[in-house]
């Protein structure tokens, strides 16, 4: 079995604890006792609490995004393929929203390199969706334009899920932006 690493505890610590009390209510002392670590093990690592998130944004929830859409491209039926597989709600918390929405909400208006990482994110999303969007006879452009707008639907449908604290909302949006999709194309 693979010995995880100091930095990767950090990360997978951080992560759960950003996701579920977000950046600004988890201090060092959270993420260290949750990792079962030391101040010096982090900060031998990490500089602050900033460069820690941003390493969760780039090594875990990149990486997330990328396992979890990038088969959308080798997809016979890609438009098919991604609303089955958001329609597949076993893997959403309800409770505590999107990951990504939730640090976008807290964090892109504080601190400008955080945007930035974020934005990275969902300009990458966007672009899985679009690759969907492949065999649709609609220009470039529109395909673009259809992905930002069911990036947008999506991460709705997840904060009226989390709102209402069931994933009723989330299934009923998503349905009926797929009908949207399939009778305007």
């Amino acid at each position: 079995m693979k010995k995880i690493s100091t930095k990767e505890k950090i990360l997978n610590s951080a992560f759960r604890l950003f996701y579920q009390k977000g950046f600004n209510a988890t201090t060092i002392d959270d993420i260290l006792k949750d990792a079962g670590l030391n101040k010096g093990s982090l900060y031998h690592i990490f500089k602050s609490k900033k460069d820690v998130l941003l390493a969760v944004i780039n090594e875990k929830l990149a990486v997330m995004l990328e396992q979890d859409y990038s088969v959308v491209a080798t997809q016979k039926k890609p438009l098919e393929f991604l609303e089955e597989k958001l329609l597949n709600v076993d893997f959403f918390d309800f409770k505590h929203g999107c990951p990504l929405n939730n640090l976008v909400q807290e964090m892109s208006p504080v601190d400008e390199d955080i945007a930035k990482a974020l934005l990275q994110i969902y300009n990458d999303l966007e672009h899985y969706y679009f690759l969907a969007l492949r065999e649709k006879q609609i220009s470039e452009q529109e395909k673009k334009s259809l992905a930002k707008m069911m990036v947008a639907t999506v991460e709705g449908a997840i904060m009226a899920a989390k709102a209402a604290q069931s994933k009723e909302p989330y299934l009923e949006i998503v349905k009926q932006m797929f009908l949207f999709v399939k009778k305007t194309l």
